[in-house]
């Protein structure tokens, strides 16, 4: 087997679970198809503890699924996104974004995990922001997002997502 596009996306927690709770369902019948079979060890193993911990109590990710068990939330795509609400400001890379979206940081501290450099790339009042915003964008997720809003066509955000700028080069070029 020879991978072609290594890690082509990266997956948040939430679509993890739903893609395991899928999985598990397709073994169990309860997916509609009333077939009850018995998975392969390895993949048994991998359902069990995958979903134990994804779906402990104090993990935000389990009552995201139940309240919206067909989509993941936004991440990257319609107005109520956390990168709609973080880009225009603040120059930060996909997986922070992911980071961010997974593990719902509350603290300073927690955000300071999560952001690269946090202290060297942005003031104190610059990270304070970057939480109010993101409680503000998980606050409004958990119950006003309408169903379609991930195909929404939207308006192109400037390239914020590059970690770094890119340089000129000037290679061999002379001034006549």
């Amino acid at each position: 087997m020879h991978i072609k596009n290594p890690q082509s996306a990266q997956l948040s927690n939430h679509e993890v679970l739903l893609h395991l709770r899928k999985e598990e369902a397709e073994y169990t019948g309860t997916d509609g198809t009333k077939r009850n079979r018995a998975p392969p060890s390895g993949l048994n193993h991998m359902l069990r503890d995958g979903l134990a911990y994804l779906q402990t109590a104090d993990y935000a990710v389990n009552s995201l699924t139940d309240t919206h068990p067909t989509r993941p939330m936004t991440l990257y795509k319609g107005p109520h996104s956390l990168f709609r609400a973080l880009a225009p400001k603040y120059r930060l890379n996909k997986a922070e974004y992911l980071q961010l979206y997974n593990l719902r940081p509350t603290t300073q501290v927690m955000l300071e995990l999560v952001i690269e450099e946090a202290g060297t790339r942005f003031k104190e009042s610059d990270l304070d922001d970057i939480l109010h915003l993101c409680k503000q964008v998980f606050d409004e997720e958990e119950v006003e997002i309408p169903d379609g809003v991930e195909d929404m066509r939207m308006e192109k955000i400037p390239n914020k997502l590059l970690g770094a700028r890119k340089a000129k080069r000037r290679v061999g070029r002379k001034k006549a």
